[in-house]
């Protein structure tokens, strides 16, 4: 079956549909280029760390432990940021040495407050009594808390908790307070 166009038309229809196939073409190769950068970027989990004082030791420290297992996004003063909040906690019993006296101390921890509420991945900031540091990272696998929010969207945070072990009235648990 013949056409009624001329070999000229005929060669702009031919053009005109291989632009068509070839800008299709670009555009689901583009779609997967871009699909591919996503997995790239998400190949380390993403956790937020607030930054509530510039040059804060801690968030060296938490550069330093969690930088090469996740991607670390520092933020200031967002508007639309709310932090994590605690609902779920236990202080450790109280630890004693050899002679049966109270162990006093403080231990500083940080962890990672995922979307879903839990606390992962704790790492001991500092010096800390070994006697200490085991009855807190046992209690912190009991510790559950409301996830950070970040314009609306639940993100996974670092924070930083301090335990203070002695008499009661220093006995306390303290958080970021972010």
């Amino acid at each position: 079956m013949a056409f009624p166009f001329s070999r000229t038309q005929e060669l702009r229809l031919l053009s005109l549909r291989h632009t068509v196939v070839l800008v299709l073409a670009a555009m689901g190769s583009a779609h997967n280029v871009r699909a591919e950068s996503r997995k790239e970027r998400s190949a380390r989990p993403v956790i937020y760390n607030f930054i509530s004082q510039e040059a804060d030791p801690i968030d060296q420290a938490i550069r330093d432990r969690y930088g090469g297992k996740y991607e670390i996004v520092e933020i200031r003063r967002e508007p639309t940021y709310f932090s994590a909040r605690l609902t779920r906690t236990r202080f450790p019993n109280p630890v004693y040495d050899k002679e049966n006296m109270e162990v006093s101390g403080s231990v500083r921890v940080c962890v990672i407050v995922t979307t879903d509420g839990r606390l992962v991945d704790p790492f001991i900031v500092g010096v800390a009594n070994p006697l200490l540091v085991g009855p807190v990272l046992e209690v912190l696998k009991e510790f559950r808390a409301s996830p950070a929010r970040l314009h609306g969207a639940p993100v996974a945070v670092v924070d930083a908790l301090k335990f203070r072990f002695g008499d009661p009235p220093r006995r306390r648990l303290d958080t970021g307070g972010q």
